[in-house]
């Protein structure tokens, strides 16, 4: 065998190829749709103005109180309860939710054109004797179809690089669309929902109410205690005791009269 010769060609392919690629994108929204029954029970008519004003110190430090602008909220297991400081009113709400799935797809179509001049080399061997029966046509045919080959492959880079520019660049106003109208279907089905809620929270009503007023009557006891405990010192009482057994709160002072 004697000593192996290289034969090495160059291959070059000016490009004009047309592409085209879709963007697309699909979006899933998940939320609930809500509806309620609600009730308010004015206040003042039957509780004094010491135990309303007293009211709203004893719902900023009770757990299970919070603030929710100018008003107080208490969770319940079905809904909550809203004490409005405002208007001296207690608002009893029933909850009924489910869940809702919406998804949305968009799309769009970029086209584009690879202008290039693409080159690349391909080689293969052969030996002086035609070892293996390769002589030089042989090897020249290999390193033409290497080289042709090679050039395949870096049009295909381009392309696929051109392809992602596309996803990248067209992706995010396509994900855009596609988020805003799934976004505008889950919104409505969450409505197409709602009046069927609105009668099973009806439906609830009475038992919220019935938890909610408990919860609220605990802090009405509170601020009961407290306006009369004001009352007392504001005038000097003596002997000022406070005690609470089995839910009954026990308040005791003398006044000199």
């Amino acid at each position: 065998m004697c000593n192996p010769r290289r034969v090495r060609v160059r291959a070059t392919r000016d490009l004009t190829d047309a592409w085209e690629q879709e963007v697309r994108r699909q979006v899933t929204r998940r939320g609930q749709a809500v509806g309620d029954a609600r009730v308010r029970e004015p206040l003042a008519a039957g509780i004094g103005a010491p135990t309303l004003a007293a009211l709203s110190g004893v719902l900023a430090r009770t757990e299970g109180w919070e603030r929710d602008g100018e008003s107080f909220r208490h969770a319940l297991d079905d809904g909550y309860l809203l004490y409005h400081p405002a208007t001296r009113e207690l608002e009893i709400v029933a909850e009924a939710t489910a869940e809702v799935t919406a998804s949305a797809e968009a799309a769009t179509v970029v086209r584009g054109q690879l202008a290039d001049t693409v080159e690349a080399e391909g080689d293969s061997t052969y030996y002086d004797d035609n070892y293996g029966g390769r002589t030089e046509t042989h090897a020249r045919r290999d390193a033409e179809r290497n080289a042709a080959l090679a050039v395949d492959a870096q049009v295909d880079a381009l392309l696929a690089a051109a392809r992602a520019r596309a996803e990248d660049v067209e992706g995010v106003a396509v994900q855009a669309t596609a988020t805003a109208r799934a976004d505008a279907a889950l919104a409505e089905a969450a409505a197409a929902r709602v009046e069927a809620l609105r009668r099973h929270a009806a439906t609830r009503l009475v038992a919220v109410g019935i938890q909610g007023r408990n919860i609220f009557h605990q802090a009405l006891a509170g601020a009961y205690r407290d306006a009369i405990m004001a009352y007392a010192r504001a005038r000097r009482a003596e002997g000022v005791t406070c005690s609470e057994n089995g839910g009954v709160l026990e308040i005791e002072f003398e006044l000199q009269i």
